[in-house]
């Protein structure tokens, strides 16, 4: 029983420190939310203005999963895909190397997603809303991590303005901002997989 309460004990601990970064996060999160949200629509009115609506075949490229009806394997490749190469690899790495670059990224998935949904009849862009919003917001998380870390060892200064970090110190604070951040970054997604996966099987019925 001891244990149990003091398992508990970190667990509320660590989510505490994860909620700690959040809100210490919360004026660059804003930007990259309104940098991300605002680039999908611009991009759309855009497209609207300046492409022809063609019957494009644009719809998510885990469609062909679903239409087999194995909505496991669907679930499963849209969170991975989305986790480890739309978040991670796309977004939150290239700011390691140098943290602008994090923001850059966000833009592009901000571009392909008011590009894709250019080509949308109007009811799938409308029940694509909710996905569109849990990826975003999930996108802009990361390029908040990707931009602190690679801000720590090139900048730390100017990521860590209240303390008088070195920059080994800085990194090491980084990382661990990041990962409190993955952590909402990972929740967001597994909602997005599941209201992705029930938004193919309206459309594929």
């Amino acid at each position: 029983m001891q244990h149990i309460a003091q398992t508990s004990a970190q667990v509320l601990a660590t989510l505490s420190s994860y909620l700690k970064v959040l809100s210490k996060r919360g004026r660059p999160l804003a930007l990259m939310n309104l940098a991300f949200f605002g680039s999908v629509l611009l991009t759309t009115v855009v497209c609207d203005l300046m492409l022809p609506r063609s019957l494009l075949d644009s719809l998510s490229p885990f469609a062909q999963v679903f239409l087999g009806n194995n909505i496991l394997a669907t679930f499963l490749s849209i969170f991975l895909y989305n986790m480890l190469f739309s978040a991670f690899l796309v977004v939150t790495l290239p700011g390691f190397a140098f943290f602008p670059l994090s923001a850059g990224f966000l833009l592009y998935r901000a571009f392909t997603w008011g590009f894709l949904l250019h080509y949308q009849p109007t009811w799938i862009l409308v029940v694509s809303i909710p996905t569109l919003v849990l990826e975003g917001e999930s996108y802009a998380l990361a390029a908040v991590a990707g931009t602190i870390v690679g801000a720590s060892w090139t900048r730390p200064k100017w990521a860590y303005k209240a303390e008088s970090f070195k920059r080994a110190e800085a990194l090491k604070e980084a990382f661990r901002e990041c990962l409190g951040l993955y952590f909402f970054v990972a929740i967001l997604l597994l909602v997005a997989a599941v209201v992705e996966t029930a938004t193919l099987a309206l459309i594929a019925h």
